[in-house]
């Protein structure tokens, strides 16, 4: 069963109809905030965008001490977009914004899927994942089966 027929929703993401499906969006890299966040120009205004699908050990959360391989997720992931030529979006069929207001994304630095880089360095694991945005859930399942199967990082210690 292949859900891309499912009928996707449309929603406003910075003057943008943006529908959720694989059209790729050009932005401007402005800042990394952690692992799984970072802070971007869509249509010439600022936007929070948190990668789908990942979570990444906290490094900015209030309350939270900094977890391990979190500093190491966190510069991953700023290194892999400040060094890109080119980065993109690309929203899936359902949810756009999640409840902190921060668009909801796969996120590409140069063609190149950041979330599943993560996975495959261990510095992230799949988590959040709300059907039916999974559009690549079987990709970066791979991705972290890979890390687990070379105890990468994360599961170095598990």
């Amino acid at each position: 069963y292949n859900n891309n027929f499912q009928k996707t929703k449309s929603q406003n993401v910075n003057g943008i109809i943006v529908k959720g499906d694989t059209t790729r969006y050009e932005v401007k890299f402005i800042k990394k905030v952690d692992g799984d966040t970072i802070k971007v120009k869509f249509n010439n205004k600022n936007l929070t965008v948190r990668y789908l699908n990942i979570d990444t050990p906290e490094t900015v959360k209030p309350n939270t001490p900094v977890q391990k391989y979190g500093p190491e997720a966190s510069e991953f992931n700023e290194n892999i977009l400040k060094n890109a030529k080119k980065v993109e979006l690309e929203f899936d069929v359902n949810k756009k914004f999640d409840k902190y207001n921060r668009a909801l994304a796969y996120v590409y630095a140069d063609g190149k899927l950041v979330q599943e880089e993560l996975l495959k360095e261990g510095l992230a694991e799949i988590k959040y994942v709300y059907a039916p945005d999974t559009r690549y859930l079987k990709r970066l399942k791979k991705a972290q089966n890979e890390a687990k199967s070379n105890k990468k990082n994360l599961w170095s210690e598990r």
